[in-house]
């Protein structure tokens, strides 16, 4: 029976990145309607809303940490964002990008080093509206991620009063109550936190960087006396991903991977072999591993 579902898990992980390959270029071209369009300045009230519901989203409750565990991160914050700026593709290459500083981001209990979410859903976003690359994208967005731990260390120091809330209820017996204030102060007050802020500085946010970046790029318009602050954001930019690179290998790289590390890494750089093949390659790579060293183990134990 296990060897049947584990067949069946290889089979289906193969079919989706197979999928996925084939589904690659589709989803890094703009949707249809958008090319040649006039460029949008800042965003749409609507658009913020939107920005500010998702990050609420993913902070809030109601998504049962599916939000924490998976909607928190750039690149998936980048597929909805680029779905309500109107250029999917857009929205997923800079979220990724974005996500590069954050692959070493681990919560451990109550500490946590950045908030990947925020940089993720207004940092593509305000990125997108005042048409950054990559680069000056991610060195926007990594400071956002540190400024969301104002946020959520608030969050963890507010919610101790609505315990003895609820405290005070259960000495009179409301059991309703206690119910009550285990979710609805906590709630309103991740609100209060999340989608207002989010949605002041999608607005606001927008359309100053759209003002800075005009004054700095000479390509845009802007004096050549203040590209030199063009060129800190595309370098702070280049540097921020290999930090979270760094982060990322220092919890993988140990003996049992470093090989395929080694192999992988270096047919990256030495063809022409898109990123994507690579992973597909690799992951099938890491489930023939998976099973052999599972089956060398069954054989240890008989």
């Amino acid at each position: 029976m296990r060897l049947s579902l584990r067949k069946g898990a290889v089979i289906i992980s193969l079919v989706w990145l197979a999928a996925l390959v084939f589904q690659a270029k589709a989803l890094a071209a703009p949707l249809p309607g958008t090319t040649g369009a006039a460029p949008q300045a800042g965003l749409t009230l609507l658009q913020a809303v939107l920005i500010g519901a998702g990050y609420w989203f993913t902070n809030s409750a109601f998504t049962f940490n599916l939000g924490f565990n998976l909607f928190r991160w750039p690149i998936v914050a980048g597929v909805f964002v680029g779905l309500i700026m109107g250029n999917l593709g857009q929205g997923i290459l800079l979220g990724a990008s974005i996500n590069l500083v954050f692959l070493g981001v681990i919560v451990a209990g109550g500490s946590i080093p950045a908030d990947p979410s925020l940089a993720g859903w207004l940092g593509t976003a305000v990125a997108m509206a005042a048409h950054l690359g990559p680069q000056e994208a991610i060195a926007v967005a990594a400071p956002l991620g540190a400024l969301g731990l104002i946020g959520f260390y608030s969050r963890m120091s507010v919610d101790v009063a609505f315990v003895h809330w609820a405290n005070d209820r259960a000495e009179q017996g409301d059991i309703d109550g206690v119910a009550l204030m285990n979710w609805l102060p906590g709630q309103v007050y991740v609100f209060l936190t999340t989608f207002v802020p989010v949605v002041l500085l999608a607005l606001l946010g927008s359309n100053a960087l759209n003002a800075l970046f005009d004054a700095i790029d000479p390509s845009r318009g802007g004096s050549a006396h203040w590209q030199w602050i063009l060129n800190w954001f595309k370098i702070a930019g280049s540097i921020l991903p290999a930090v979270g690179i760094a982060l990322n290998l220092s919890l993988i790289f140990n003996r049992a991977v470093l090989a395929y590390l080694l192999i992988f890494f270096t047919v990256a750089a030495l063809t022409q072999v898109n990123i994507i093949s690579i992973a597909v390659i690799a992951s099938g790579v890491a489930l023939l591993h998976i099973m052999l060293s599972r089956r060398s183990t069954d054989h240890a134990a008989v």
